[in-house]
């Protein structure tokens, strides 16, 4: 029988997840605690949504003016730094709790840059697909869209390294 990626995954109990409606500081105090880059959004019957990653959370402490495509697709126009914009701890902290409650569902991560697989994808598939977008797989299943688990790169690698891992 064919290794695949369910058989290496994350498993969904061991997976920290949000729902839509969860709110950007409790994704940030998530991912802080568990120390993870990202977390998979599922709704409460299992449907997958999306992901929401830390380097979401960077962007959304920046000026809007910076993550705006400014100039269109001239890399030389628009805001390049922040040099000028001075804040004090209470502008840095009025402006972080204005978005600290806002759905994460509002913030997920482009589709495009999320690998998402079937669970029975062979496993050097699900490996190729770790290397070309350097984040987690998220296995989805085809038929209803239900998440399934995570493929990562410690969680391959323990099937190869670990002794003490069993399927």
């Amino acid at each position: 029988m064919s290794l695949t990626c369910q058989d290496v995954m994350i498993a969904p109990e061991e997976q920290i997840l949000l729902h839509p409606s969860s709110p950007i500081n409790r994704a940030f105090k998530q991912m802080l605690h568990h120390g993870m880059r990202y977390l998979p959004v599922v709704e409460k019957d299992g449907t997958y949504v999306g992901v929401f990653t830390s380097p979401t959370l960077i962007k959304l402490m920046l000026p809007r003016a910076m993550t705006i495509q400014m100039g269109g697709r001239n890399p030389n126009k628009g805001l390049h730094d922040l040099n000028f914009l001075n804040m004090d701890d209470e502008d840095f902290y009025t402006a972080l709790d204005s978005i600290k409650d806002e759905p994460v569902k509002n913030y997920l991560s482009n589709p495009k840059n999320i690998p998402v697989a079937a669970p029975d994808t062979p496993i050097m598939e699900g490996i190729l697909l770790l290397h070309k977008y350097k984040r987690h797989v998220i296995l989805v299943n085809p038929d209803n869209n239900q998440f399934v688990g995570v493929l990562s790169i410690n969680s391959a690698m323990k099937k190869i390294f670990d002794e003490d891992y069993t399927v």
